[in-house]
């Protein structure tokens, strides 16, 4: 079945290209990139600042992951969940208030659930204050290469009331992905991973590519009103792994089919167009701002119809259709002296075709 997708998604790019309709529209950031050379296969606004959304949570992991590799805390390092992390809103696991997640779960929680309450715990227990963890991450943005980005905090979520300072690029995600599997070549898993279970509970990975794409491997969502539906997504044929990143589509299945587009043509590309650093910045841009367009009320029908629409993009049925998962556990302890208490995930479920909440963050 996958072949026969394949073999249609090819000629609809081939139509499409003679068309003149291969790259999306200019709005839209896409950049395909080599992750082991840096060499950029595509580039569409790739410097354009835009809003990171819950991508901000793939820096939260490599500084993390930092912090692990230092010996500042062990990967079985149990965190304590507190009442700031508890007030985030969705996605979010949903703990009470002193239980204690392991450094390692709480990843996977991170980057499976998009787990926005999960983010502060990681935050708190690494640097002991979100502020100093921000600190950090934007530290690390800056020795990274990552010149036009900004974090406020470790999830993504909007700053109301603003200005929202939060600001990335299509190339600085791209520089970020690929130093996660520079620098930490023993976690790739983790951002592979196709669903976790907590109790009966079993939450599904939004990246609507793993299981369904051939040689999809990674790595995280993201969307908030205001950035339409990001991603950075990674997928391995012929032992070479390519970085493909979309930021703004219109729905999760556009965001799914715009990657595997973009996937198609930079594994097909014979020549680079640039390398992530020599690629021009916009200096003194803002962001492009969509909260209107995904979330205001004169659009919900079209935003409704687009959403539903099986037609159109050969990759659509599988894309729309549920694959199965293979869980990992995961485990919170109760708080002490308290009962134990179960888990409460809550947000949307993007990886659900029908699935539009424009308060969720994932």
């Amino acid at each position: 079945m996958l072949q026969t997708f394949r073999r249609r998604a090819a000629a609809w790019l081939a139509i499409a290209a003679a068309a003149g309709l291969a790259l999306p529209a200019q709005a839209q950031p896409v950049l395909v990139a080599d992750v082991a050379t840096g060499q950029v296969l595509e580039a569409n606004e790739a410097t354009a600042p835009w809003y990171p959304a819950s991508l901000t949570k793939l820096m939260s992991a490599y500084v993390v992951l930092t912090a692990v590799r230092n010996g500042k805390l062990r990967a079985d390092t149990p965190l304590i969940y507190t009442a700031r992390a508890q007030a985030e809103p969705p996605s979010k696991m949903g703990f009470q208030v002193g239980q204690t997640v392991t450094v390692d779960d709480a990843l996977k929680m991170l980057m499976v659930q998009s787990a926005n309450d999960i983010a502060f715990l990681l935050a708190e227990g690494v640097s002991g204050s979100v502020e100093g963890f921000v600190a950090e991450m934007n530290r690390t943005a800056r020795q990274l290469g990552m010149t036009n980005t900004n974090f406020v905090n470790p999830n993504g979520l909007p700053v109301r009331p603003g200005p929202d300072l939060q600001r990335t690029t299509a190339r600085d995600m791209a520089l970020l992905a690929s130093a996660l599997y520079r620098d930490f070549p023993g976690q790739a898993g983790l951002f592979s991973l196709d669903a976790i279970q907590i109790g009966d509970r079993i939450l599904r990975n939004h990246n609507g590519l793993i299981g369904r794409y051939p040689g999809a491997d990674g790595m995280k969502t993201g969307y908030v009103c205001s950035s339409g539906f990001n991603v950075v997504a990674t997928a391995t044929r012929n032992g070479r792994r390519l970085v493909a990143v979309v930021l703004g589509s219109r729905t999760p299945i556009e965001r799914s089919e715009t990657a595997i587009d973009a996937f198609e043509r930079g594994f097909a590309a014979t020549s680079a167009r640039a390398t992530l650093a020599s690629l021009p910045q916009q200096v003194g841009a803002f962001p492009v701002d969509l909260r209107e367009t995904m979330c205001g009320k004169s659009t919900a029908k079209a935003r409704a119809e687009r959403k539903l629409d099986p037609a159109g993009h050969p990759w659509r049925p599988i894309l729309m259709s549920k694959t199965q998962v293979n869980p990992v556990r995961v485990y919170a302890t109760a708080a002490p002296n308290a009962p134990a208490v179960a888990a409460k995930p809550s947000g949307v479920d993007e990886d659900a075709p029908t699935a539009f909440a424009p308060t969720a963050a994932a």
